[in-house]
């Protein structure tokens, strides 16, 4: 890196020492690329949210935000089919960030992504670094997957959570069959993790996965 990045140290050294271990390399991907235009699929409750633009801020000043998530329209149904959690709503995450962060073109996108991100298909706006962790059915992170890949260039980097070590849960959640059916033209890491979460009553491995076109 030109200088030391803090900022990113700080998240570093934080979350190798917690249960959330895996998002070091969050930040660490966030501080290798330097992104000005950032998209985040799944808000929850905006912590990631800022310290993603924490990281990417200390390289430039002005950062284009684009976060998409259900807030306060999702019900009990998606939750559970989605094994999501209550989002905050769009004015409590406006506020967040805007009280935090100068310099910051937000933009928070209300709705089911299958239909939000076609939308924003329409503006050909070409996205640094995406990260998705919206709702977790396959189906859903198939449908953010396709519209993502054309909203990237050459040296994007996209980074899915929710990559699942057991051969159950995969059947219905987690972005491992997207990753799998991946075509040529893109690479994938696994990242190293040692990240337990509890589901139907069973614990497994979580991890994160970057994705990245293939230099020809």
């Amino acid at each position: 890196m030109k200088f030391l990045n803090f900022k990113f140290f700080y998240l570093w050294i934080k979350y190798s020492l917690s249960k959330y271990s895996r998002y070091k390399y969050l930040y660490q991907i966030i501080a290798d690329i330097k992104p000005k235009k950032i998209l985040e699929i799944g808000i929850y409750n905006g912590k990631r949210t800022k310290e993603i633009i924490n990281v990417a801020q200390v390289y430039n000043k002005k950062i284009d935000y684009y976060g998409f998530d259900l807030f306060e329209d999702i019900n009990k149904l998606k939750i559970n089919n989605e094994l999501s959690k209550k989002p905050k709503s769009v004015k409590e995450i406006n506020n967040l960030i805007k009280s935090n962060f100068n310099n910051v073109n937000l933009s928070l996108i209300k709705g089911d992504t299958k239909i939000t991100l076609k939308k924003f298909l329409k503006k050909k706006i070409k996205i640094d670094f995406v990260f998705i962790d919206g709702g977790h059915s396959i189906s859903t992170i198939r449908s953010d997957w396709q519209n993502i890949k054309q909203l990237i260039h050459n040296k994007s980097v996209i980074v899915f959570d929710d990559y699942y070590h057991d051969k159950e849960i995969i059947k219905k959640f987690g972005c491992n069959k997207i990753i799998n059916d991946l075509d040529k033209s893109f690479s994938f890491q696994v990242l190293p993790s040692s990240d337990y979460i509890s589901e139907f009553n069973k614990y497994f491995k979580n991890s994160l996965v970057k994705v990245t076109k293939k230099k020809i």
